[in-house]
């Protein structure tokens, strides 16, 4: 700020004064500070902007070190009872904590809640970084402007604005469940999920299973199961199976509440288990690890002072794991009866 002033020919309380608009400034004057702040390259870090309100505002309570965690579930909706959304906001929360934030809630869903209020209660509470959950179903856009706002997105499924995003590698993980279902001795390797899951998914667990069973002989490879929408897989799974006969099937979709039923013999992989240590076989995505990343990038990007979205946005993907489990033993094992 002193470069400024000297820069623009005043003093450094008017600089700072004039670049948080304070009507007390002519407009004049503030546009000349404006085009010099420009000129050096200018701009506030707003953690120090932060702390400095909260000076200024002599007790008053702002909330400097609070992150947002903008959610667009309404309170009923399904999705925020799975166990990897409620771990992606476990490991957000404890991982913020750990740096000297707080990871708050707040909902843009709420009843009378528009894109404009959310906007002011953000800036009233001097909040600069936001972490975009995952949206509902095949939503992909969040109607708010982020301009003035750090952001980085949970998972895939925001898609505009284009932000930073953190992800379980989707593809890494197809390719490793096919990898070890051969190893187990399955010759036969089905796969099953909805279009809806696919396609929020970019299609990654598709392009895996597709490039794997390319590798494998003509007899071997099995036609995907495409429902629609998750409820209609049951329906669907019984002619399926008779018409591509698999030893065993990885599911994209798959509840442990609701598991769905197979023929005898046919055994079960899941790619997203809830523990590495589980009865379930499959991938462990740790959608905690996923969520401490996403707020490291955050606190990151507040730090450096990126702001807004970004049409070149990165994405950084957290590889899978093997949970052996035992709904996939392995094709030559002994198997208790069903």
């Amino acid at each position: 700020m002193r470069d400024v002033a000297e820069l623009a020919g005043c003093a450094r309380s008017t600089v700072s004064m004039a670049l948080r608009n304070d009507p007390r400034i002519p407009a004049v004057t503030r546009e000349r500070i404006s085009r010099a702040a420009a000129q050096l390259g200018y701009k506030p870090n707003p953690l120090v902007a932060a702390l400095m309100t909260t000076r200024r505002m002599q007790g008053v309570q702002v909330e400097h070190t609070t992150l947002a965690l903008v959610t667009t579930h309404r309170p009923d909706e399904p999705g925020r009872k799975y166990p990897g959304y409620q771990s992606l906001v476990r490991g957000a929360t404890s991982r913020a904590s750990e740096l000297g934030y707080s990871l708050r809630e707040f909902p843009l869903r709420e009843p009378g809640m528009t894109p404009r209020r959310y906007g002011q209660i953000l800036r009233a509470r001097n909040i600069h970084g936001a972490l975009i959950a995952p949206l509902p179903r095949n939503e992909k856009r969040v109607e708010l402007d982020f301009g003035d706002l750090a952001l980085v997105g949970l998972g895939l499924s925001v898609v505009s604005p284009s932000i930073e995003r953190v992800s379980n590698d989707h593809f890494q993980s197809m390719m490793l469940a096919m990898a070890k279902c051969r190893d187990n001795g399955y010759r036969r390797i089905g796969f099953v999920v909805s279009r809806i899951t696919s396609e929020r998914l970019d299609d990654r667990w598709l392009s895996g299973y597709l490039l794997a069973a390319s590798r494998f002989p003509p007899a071997e490879r099995l036609a995907p199961l495409l429902c629609e929408e998750p409820d209609g897989i049951p329906a669907a799974l019984p002619a399926w199976c008779r018409s591509e006969r698999p030893d065993v099937v990885i599911f994209g979709n798959y509840d442990p509440a609701s598991p769905f039923v197979l023929p005898r013999g046919v055994d079960t992989v899941a790619l997203d288990v809830i523990s590495p240590d589980g009865e379930l076989t499959g991938i462990f995505q740790d959608h905690q690890r996923v969520g401490a990343i996403a707020v490291e990038h955050l606190v990151s990007r507040l730090q450096r002072g990126e702001y807004g979205a970004n049409d070149r946005a990165r994405l950084h993907l957290l590889a899978g794991t093997w949970a052996p489990g035992k709904t996939a033993p392995g094709l030559r094992a002994a198997r208790a009866p069903r």
